[in-house]
C-alpha cells in the first residue's frame, strides 16, 4: 500500500510538471511570458535587449481622474496614464514593459512629481523599476481576501539572485506603490529560486509608502538597508505568500507604521490563475514552515505595528542586532499562528524593548537578551524560553473592548477636477487665482481642485468649502528632503507676526463646511525660521464644521498646526510637521488623528525657496529642539472632545505630547515621545477620563493626572523598562 502511495505522488509530480510547461507554452495574453523569453530562467541572457525600446511618449503630465474597478479611499488622479499617452507598455503581458513604465515615472518626476497609473491587466518587467521622490506608481488593487481578479498585476521576468537589493522594485524617499500585485513565473516549489526583494527601500530615504499590495509567490518581500538608515517607513494592506521572508526591516530611524499585513501561503495555495504556478497545498505549507521567516527586523526605532498576522511560517518575528541602534517597538493585534518558533529576540535594545497588546502568539517566545518583553492581555502559545528571567512579561488585562477601526478613512469628495494653473515660485502671490479655482468647484457642488507639482507663494488667506479637496500632486504621503524640492510647495507668508491671535485670528486654510479636506500639499512658512525673533503665526489649519480632513500633508516652521476644535468626525492622517507650540488641537466627537510625527527635523531638512532666520544644518539640536520646542510644544491638545482616538502619534524633543482637557473618552494607542522636555509629562490629563494603550518615552515623566482617570496599559520607558500600567484618577 505504501508502494502505491509513492508511486502514485510521483505520477501525480510529474504531471503537474508536464501541465506547468504545456501552459508556459500556451498561455496568451493576461499571464503569457513575453513574446521571444524562455521558459528556463537559465537560458535568458540579455531579456532587455529582447523587447522594443520605450517609444513614443511626449513627456508631458495631463493630470485626470481616474475611474478605478476596485473600490479606493481616496479619489485616484493620474499625472500620467502609459497606457493611454503613448508609452511602450503591454497590459497584456505579451511584452516587456519596464522601459516603457521606467520612463513614465522619470516623466512624472521632471514634470514635478505626482501619479503614474497603471491601469487593470499583466506588465511584464525584466529589470528593477525605480520610483524617483515625489512620484507614486499606481495600480488597480482588489484585495485578495475578497476576490481573485487582482487588478493590475506585474509579472517578474528577472534572473533569480540571492542578494537582497536589485529586484522589482526600487523607491526612494516620499515615494510610493500603491495597488500592485506581483508573481513570479520562474517560481515553483520544485525548484525554488532565490530573488531579491520585491520592495526595496532605497538607502536614505525619508517617508516612503507601500499600500495595496499582494505578492502571490515571492522570495524576499520587503527589504531596507543594512548600513544606511531610511525613515518613516508607511505599509498598509501587504498580504503575500513568502519563501524566504516577509520582510527585513534594518536601519530605520523616527519612525514607521504598519498595519493591515497578512503574512500566509493562501495567497498562492488560493491563486486564480493557472499561470501563477499554484503548489500543492501541503507542500506549500510544508516549505514555508520549514523554512520562512515573517519579519526580520534590527535597528528600527519606535516603530508602530497594528493588525499584522504571520501564519504558518517557521519563524514568526526575530529581532535580530542592528548595525546602528536596536529594535524598540510597539505592537497591537499581533496575530502569529501556527510557527514554530513565535517570536525569536536574538537581540534587542536592552534599555527597554518592545511592548505587545491584545495579541496572540502560537509557537512561543524565546528571549535571547536582556531586553523586555512585555505583553499584555497576550495568549502565548508554546514555550517561554527567557536568557535574563523575568524579561519576558505577562500582563493580565482585558483589552477586547477597545475598538480599533484599521480602514477608517474620510468621506471622499466628488469625482469632479479641476486643475488650478497658477504662477510658480515664491515671488508671485497666488492666493486670489488659488481661491478663484476653489470657488469655481463649490459653485459646481464640490470636488478637488488640483494643484500640479510646484512651489507656489501665498500671502493671503484660503478659504474651502463644504465638500471641496485641495489637492496637491501626490498620493501619498510627503515632507521637505535634503536634496531635492517636487511636489506641491506652498510657501506661507501670512498670520506670521506678532500681533496675530492663534486663538481668534483667521488661520492660514479655513476648512469652512462639511466634508472639506486638505490632501498633499506641504505647508511652509520661510520667514518664520529658528532664528526669527518672534515664532508666532495663526493656525495653520482651521476646520469649522463636521468630517473636515488633512491626510499626507505636511506643515513646518508654523506656531500652531491644526485647529479641529468643533469639528464632529474629523480625520487627520500621515501629516508630518513641526509646530512651535501646538501642533493639533482637537475636539467634537469621533474625531481621528493618526499616523503622524512632529519633529524639529522638518524645519531642518528643506531645499526650498526664500528661508530666512533658518537654522544652520547640523545645528538643530542647539538651534531649535532644545530651545523652542523642547520647552513650548504640546504636540497633541484634546479639548472639549468626546471619544477623541489617537493612533500611531510620535513627537520628538517636545514638551508634552498628549494634553487631555475637558475631554470625555479619549483613547490612545501606539504614542511615543523621544527626548521630551526633562521636567515635563508625555501625558496630561485634566479634568477628563484617557486610556492608552502601548506608549514609548525618553525623558520626561510619564503622566500628570490634574484631575478625572487615566488608565496606562503596557507602557515602557527606556532606562526604566520596569514601568507598569497604572490606574490613576478615579476608582475603578
Amino acid at each position: 500500500m505504501k508502494k502505491r502511495n509513492r508511486l502514485f505522488t510521483i505520477i501525480s509530480l510529474i504531471a503537474i510538471c508536464l501541465s506547468t510547461m504545456l501552459m508556459f507554452t500556451s498561455c496568451e495574453g493576461i499571464g503569457a511570458k513575453p513574446k521571444d523569453v524562455m521558459v528556463d530562467w537559465k537560458e535568458l541572457k540579455d531579456p532587455r535587449g529582447r523587447f522594443p525600446d520605450a517609444g513614443t511618449q511626449t513627456g508631458e503630465t495631463k493630470p485626470q481622474i481616474v475611474e478605478t474597478k476596485y473600490v479606493t479611499d481616496d479619489v485616484v488622479i493620474a499625472d500620467i496614464i502609459p497606457t493611454e499617452m503613448g508609452y511602450a507598455v503591454d497590459p497584456s503581458g505579451a511584452t516587456d514593459s519596464t522601459d516603457g513604465i521606467q520612463q513614465a515615472l522619470y516623466d512624472c518626476y521632471n514634470a514635478g512629481g505626482g501619479t503614474v497609473y497603471l491601469p487593470a491587466g499583466n506588465y511584464a518587467i525584466t529589470d528593477t523599476i525605480y520610483v524617483p521622490s515625489y512620484v507614486t506608481l499606481r495600480g488597480d488593487w482588489q484585495d485578495p481576501d475578497v476576490g481573485t481578479e487582482y487588478g493590475t498585476i506585474f509579472s517578474v521576468w528577472m534572473d533569480p539572485s540571492d542578494k537582497k537589493e536589485g529586484g522589482a522594485f526600487m523607491v526612494s524617499g516620499c515615494a510610493g506603490i500603491i495597488g500592485a500585485t506581483v508573481y513570479y513565473p520562474f517560481q515553483t516549489l520544485y525548484e525554488v529560486l532565490p530573488y531579491p526583494c520585491t520592495f526595496y527601500i532605497e538607502d536614505d530615504a525619508m517617508l516612503v509608502s507601500l499600500r495595496d499590495i499582494t505578492v502571490i509567490n515571492g522570495y524576499r518581500g520587503i527589504g531596507t538597508s543594512f548600513e544606511i538608515p531610511h525613515e518613516l517607513l508607511l505599509i498598509k494592506n501587504f498580504k503575500g505568500t513568502f519563501l524566504h521572508y516577509g520582510m527585513e526591516l534594518n536601519n530605520q530611524a523616527d519612525v514607521g507604521t504598519i498595519e493591515n499585513v497578512v503574512l500566509s501561503t493562501k495567497y498562492w495555495k488560493e491563486a486564480a490563475a493557472d499561470y501563477m504556478n499554484k503548489p500543492v497545498e501541503e507542500a506549500a505549507d510544508s516549505y514555508v514552515k520549514e523554512n520562512a521567516t515573517g519579519f526580520i527586523m534590527s535597528d528600527l526605532e519606535w516603530t508602530c505595528f497594528g493588525n499584522v498576522t504571520v501564519d504558518g511560517y517557521k519563524i514568526g518575528m526575530k529581532c535580530i542586532a542592528g548595525f546602528r541602534y536596536k529594535f524598540a517597538g510597539q505592537m497591537v493585534d499581533l496575530h502569529i499562528k501556527n510557527c514554530q518558533t513565535g517570536l525569536l529576540v536574538e537581540d534587542a535594545d536592552e534599555r527597554w524593548g518592545m511592548i505587545i497588546a491584545r495579541s496572540e502568539i502560537e509557537g512561543g517566545i524565546t528571549n535571547a537578551w536582556i531586553a523586555k518583553v512585555r505583553t499584555m492581555d497576550t495568549k502565548i502559545s508554546g514555550d517561554i524560553t527567557e536568557f535574563a528571567p523575568g524579561s519576558v512579561e505577562q500582563q493580565d488585562v482585558d483589552l477586547s473592548k477597545i475598538n480599533i477601526d484599521y480602514n477608517v478613512s474620510y468621506k471622499k469628495p466628488k469625482a469632479k477636477m479641476v486643475i488650478a494653473n497658477l504662477h510658480k515660485g515664491n515671488v508671485t502671490d497666488v492666493s486670489a487665482q488659488l481661491q478663484k479655482v476653489i470657488d469655481e468647484v463649490s459653485s459646481l457642488g464640490g470636488g478637488i481642485v488640483y494643484v500640479p507639482g510646484g512651489t507656489y507663494r501665498l500671502d493671503k488667506p484660503i478659504t474651502i468649502p463644504a465638500g471641496v479637496e485641495l489637492r496637491g500632486a501626490t498620493s501619498v504621503a510627503t515632507r521637505e528632503l535634503y536634496k531635492q524640492c517636487k511636489g506641491t510647495l506652498f510657501l506661507c507668508y501670512y498670520g506670521d507676526e506678532a500681533s496675530y491671535n492663534a486663538e481668534t485670528d483667521t488661520a492660514f486654510i479655513t476648512l469652512a463646511g462639511e466634508n472639506a479636506g486638505l490632501n498633499g500639499i506641504r505647508i511652509l512658512y520661510p520667514e518664520n525660521g529658528a532664528r526669527d525673533n518672534d515664532l508666532n503665526t495663526t493656525y495653520t489649519v482651521r476646520g469649522n464644521a463636521s468630517g473636515v480632513y488633512v491626510v499626507n500633508s505636511y506643515i513646518a516652521a508654523s506656531g500652531y498646526g491644526i485647529d479641529f476644535r468643533n469639528c464632529d468626525n474629523h480625520f487627520i492622517k500621515s501629516v508630518y510637521s513641526c509646530c512651535y507650540y501646538n501642533t493639533y488641537r482637537l475636539g467634537g466627537k469621533d474625531g481621528i488623528v493618526m499616523n503622524g510625527t512632529n519633529n524639529p527635523n522638518m524645519v531642518e531638512r528643506t531645499m526650498a525657496q526664500g528661508l530666512v532666520n533658518w537654522m544652520e544644518v547640523g545645528k538643530l539640536a542647539d538651534e531649535l529642539t532644545n530651545p523652542i520646542t523642547r520647552p513650548n510644544t504640546q504636540a497633541i491638545i484634546v479639548e472639549g472632545a468626546t471619544n477623541q482616538r489617537v493612533y500611531n502619534m510620535f513627537s520628538y524633543g517636545s514638551k508634552n505630547h498628549l494634553v487631555n482637557r475637558n475631554s470625555e473618552g479619549t483613547t490612545a494607542i501606539n504614542i511615543g515621545s523621544d527626548n521630551l522636555n526633562e521636567d515635563e509629562a508625555q501625558i496630561v490629563n485634566d479634568n477628563a477620563d484617557m486610556t492608552v494603550i502601548n506608549s514609548m518615552r525618553f525623558n520626561g515623566h510619564s503622566y500628570d493626572c490634574v484631575s478625572g482617570e487615566l488608565k496606562l496599559y503596557n507602557r515602557i520607558t527606556m532606562d526604566e523598562p520596569d514601568e507598569k500600567l497604572e490606574v490613576v484618577g478615579k476608582e475603578d
